[in-house]
């Protein structure tokens, strides 16, 4: 049995999200240290992290990418 519903790996492997079954919330994780979360919302389909919406999981994980590209700059 799979222990979680989704885990994936993004942006050449520094970014990790990770959804548990029957939950709502992805958490984060970045170079393997904690990074936050994000929350599924079933009503309007789209996914929120920090007060922004955005419309598809691809579009959160650049959101994310690109949080932490500015972050290195």
């Amino acid at each position: 049995m799979k222990r979680h519903a989704m885990s994936k790996s993004f942006s050449n492997g520094a970014g990790h999200v990770l959804r548990h079954y029957n939950s709502a919330v992805l958490l984060f994780s970045w170079q393997g240290k904690p990074d936050g979360s994000a929350r599924y919302v079933e009503h309007v389909n789209r996914y929120v992290r920090n007060g922004v919406e955005y419309p598809s999981l691809a579009a959160l994980l650049r959101g994310v990418e690109a949080e932490h590209a500015y972050k290195e700059t």
